[in-house]
This record gives structure tokens, C-alpha cells and sequence, in this order.
């Protein structure tokens, strides 16, 4: 059973907001270039940052953007963590139209958002033939649109313990995990 705080979430960032930002990329000063360039041990260029920033500034559109990330199903939930009270996070929850469909937890890394799950969705909740999965993909605390934590020492522990109770306000008490993931977290730190 969903729990009553599960609510429909739309991306709307403000007007205002977008006009700063147009203000400062129309005030941004850039270093000179240097003679030597590698992208992989330098990273880019200061006329490929100037091209971005141009681009950004002048062409892209982010409401034609935001319009097409509102089309995805979107909501926040509140939950609270020991010790740092309630947040409120944000994620995408795509049912499959199967009702035998397995839920599927997606969690991104850094530096990553929900965005990742976005492509493969219609692969997970309809595929042609094999299960389907009613994916959540969450936006974890200090991520995306999820709430930040300002307090000192939330660790993997606790944002283990914000997704998993975003699964259980959906009803989840059981769901899906790739076995890679106990496979990562038991590598040597080298």
C-alpha cells in the first residue's frame, strides 16, 4: 500500500532564477588559453568552457528541457533519518502494466542524478519478453531536487536508510538489487 505522503512532484525553477543565471554567464570572464591542450590530462579547453557557456547563455533552451523532464513520473516523499530528522526526497516511480512486475531499486552515484534511468526505463517496465520491474529511481539526499542534509556525519548508512523507507512509503517491502553491488562494496579499497 502507497503511503499518503507519496506526492506528485514538477520540476519549475523560477523565472528569476533563469535570469540570474543568464546574467552571470553574461558576466563570466575566462583565463587565457594556453599552448598545450589534453583534454584528459587538462581537461577542456578554454574555448570549448567560453563555447558551453555561450551555448548556455544564448541557445539552450531549459523550458523546452524542464517540459520533457515533466513528462517523467515524478514525486517526493518525506522520510526521516535517525538523528537527521525528515528530508524529503525525490524520485521518478514508473510502474510497469504488469502486475507480476518485481520492484527495482535505481540509484545513481556521484556525480550522477535519476536522470541515468531515464533511456533503459522502457526496457525495465515493458520489455518484449522476460520480467518487467516497477523502477523507482531516487534522487538521493544532497542530490537533485531531494532535500540537503546540513549536519555533520550522514554516511552510507544513512542514505541507505532514506531510500530504503522511499521503498517502503511505496508499498515495497521487498525489491530488486544487482548482485554487482555486493560485489563492489566487498573490493579492497585499492
Amino acid at each position: 500500500m502507497v503511503h499518503s505522503d507519496v506526492r506528485p512532484f514538477k520540476i519549475a525553477i523560477s523565472e528569476r532564477n533563469l535570469e540570474t543565471l543568464h546574467k552571470k554567464l553574461a558576466l563570466a570572464t575566462f583565463p587565457e588559453e594556453v599552448e598545450f591542450s589534453d583534454i584528459d590530462k587538462y581537461g577542456a579547453t578554454r574555448s570549448e568552457i567560453k563555447r558551453l557557456a555561450e551555448y548556455w547563455e544564448n541557445g539552450f533552451d531549459w523550458r523546452a528541457q524542464e517540459a520533457e523532464l515533466n513528462k517523467l513520473p515524478q514525486f517526493t516523499t518525506t522520510v526521516t533519518v535517525d538523528g537527521f530528522g525528515d528530508l524529503d526526497i525525490h524520485f521518478i516511480h514508473q510502474r510497469a502494466s504488469r502486475e507480476d512486475s518485481i520492484p527495482l531499486l535505481f540509484s545513481h552515484g556521484w556525480p550522477g542524478s535519476f536522470l541515468e534511468v531515464v533511456k533503459i526505463l522502457p526496457r525495465l517496465t515493458n520489455p518484449k519478453d522476460g520480467p518487467s520491474f516497477h523502477v523507482v529511481a531516487p534522487s538521493l539526499p544532497n542530490y537533485g531536487f531531494s532535500d540537503k542534509v546540513t549536519g555533520e556525519g550522514f554516511s552510507v548508512s544513512q542514505y541507505a536508510q532514506a531510500i530504503h523507507k522511499v521503498m517502503l512509503n511505496l508499498g515495497y517491502n521487498k525489491y530488486g538489487e544487482s548482485p554487482s553491488a555486493n560485489i563492489t562494496s566487498l573490493l579492497p579499497a585499492n
